[in-house]
């Protein structure tokens, strides 16, 4: 692995001696899977119950890994990593909302970050997921081909309208906007929707990037799809890239219902798809955000970049990391010049629990991730208790 991202004064040089404290026994406790099941129920029924667990999760894994309630709360964030070289993608996470007032709220929460952006360079993109807009069953059975009933007629006209105002604002403001992957049930409606996007405002830069999930065993040939499409119609694509994050409830679905999973069915494969889909998004001037927290993907970029000669601090290509995990490699990229920026979640607690779930399950499933983010936080512990 790249020595470049061994710093640990680089990595953690805005974080106190507290806040690494906090993030080393945080990372400890999630190197337990048994803990983490305890830990995420324990969450799941704080909220519900009269323990005072509220303030201590607002406080541990909240405060780790979102930004703050509010996009003003993430305002102090955004200006920190700006001075270290660090742009920021600010995300309303609120999740498993089911009311039309509820996907109001999303999209103007969106709203107010590409207005936010419009001000602010330090942002690098605005995001969504679709399921925060409108009915996921909707979106199922519209995958499906189902008919829909005259009310659901009406809620994807809802849902379609929030989705493309979203799309035209960002636009019109000169933001760029990510749409975030989902479940591969849903995910081909997706899709269409932001290829439509592409189409109809890509013409002279990427405005707008989808997300492509190489654990799916199909996704090598949807870039490919995706580029034939973008030369016959003269648009740009612009692709964001990460591992996955719904491995287990794919491989649960596949087999309740008896189909072949989408997924890859080791690690291996996936890592050898998502580092072939770098080489094939920049070899053919793909506009790529790389999400990942994999120190070789990164270092395999940054080789093809200097062999290439591309410009460090090209819109090309940039690298993105989620907020309150690889501050090594944010950070050293951020100090050698390169454009990388964290994904900072927001938004109330209470509709924040799916995407901590996810975030605890994640280190405890990906392979040396807790043991790495311990690594570098001892590390950095005793370089400053040597020098003090």
């Amino acid at each position: 692995m790249s020595t470049l991202f061994n710093d640990t004064e680089i990595a953690f040089r805005s974080k106190s001696k507290k806040q690494l404290l906090q993030a080393y026994w945080l990372f400890r406790l999630m190197g337990f899977p048994e803990l983490t099941k305890i830990g995420t129920y324990l969450i799941k029924t704080a909220l519900k119950l009269p323990l005072g667990l509220k303030k201590v999760i607002k406080s541990t894994l909240y405060q780790q890994f979102c930004g703050g309630e509010t996009l003003e709360e993430c305002q102090k964030t955004i200006a920190q990593l700006q001075h270290f070289g660090v742009y920021s993608i600010p995300d309303y996470v609120a999740e498993g909302q089911e009311s039309q007032k509820a996907f109001d709220q999303a999209m103007f929460q969106v709203l107010e970050t590409i207005k936010f952006a419009q001000e602010e360079k330090s942002i690098s993109f605005a995001v969504f997921k679709v399921t925060a807009l409108g009915p996921i069953d909707l979106l199922i059975k519209t995958q499906q081909g189902a008919e829909l009933s005259e009310s659901e007629q009406k809620e994807w006209e809802l849902l379609d309208q929030r989705v493309h105002r979203i799309f035209s604002s960002a636009v019109n403001a000169r933001v760029r906007v990510m749409v975030d992957a989902e479940e591969s049930w849903i995910q081909d409606v997706i899709d269409e929707w932001v290829m439509s996007a592409m189409f109809l405002y890509n013409t002279e830069q990427a405005w707008i990037f989808n997300t492509c999930q190489m654990y799916r065993h199909d996704m090598p040939i949807h870039l490919e799809q995706l580029l034939a499409r973008a030369t016959k119609l003269s648009f740009i694509p612009g692709v964001k890239l990460v591992r996955g994050a719904y491995m287990e409830k794919e491989n649960q679905r596949a087999a309740q219902l008896g189909y072949a999973s989408p997924i890859w069915k080791t690690k291996k494969e996936t890592d050898k798809a998502f580092d072939a889909a770098i080489g094939f998004c920049m070899a053919n001037d793909i506009m790529l955000c790389l999400g990942t927290h994999n120190e070789d993907s990164v270092a395999l970029a940054l080789d093809f970049i200097e062999m290439n000669k591309i410009e460090k601090s090209s819109e090309l290509i940039c690298f993105a990391q989620l907020y309150g995990m690889s501050d090594h490699l944010t950070f050293n990229l951020a100090a050698q010049g390169y454009r990388v920026a964290k994904y900072l979640p927001f938004g109330p607690m209470e509709l924040s629990l799916p995407y901590l779930f996810r975030r605890a399950n994640e280190n405890k499933s990906v392979s040396g991730q807790s043991g790495r983010e311990l690594e570098l936080l001892k590390k950095e512990l005793e370089r400053r208790k040597s020098s003090e």
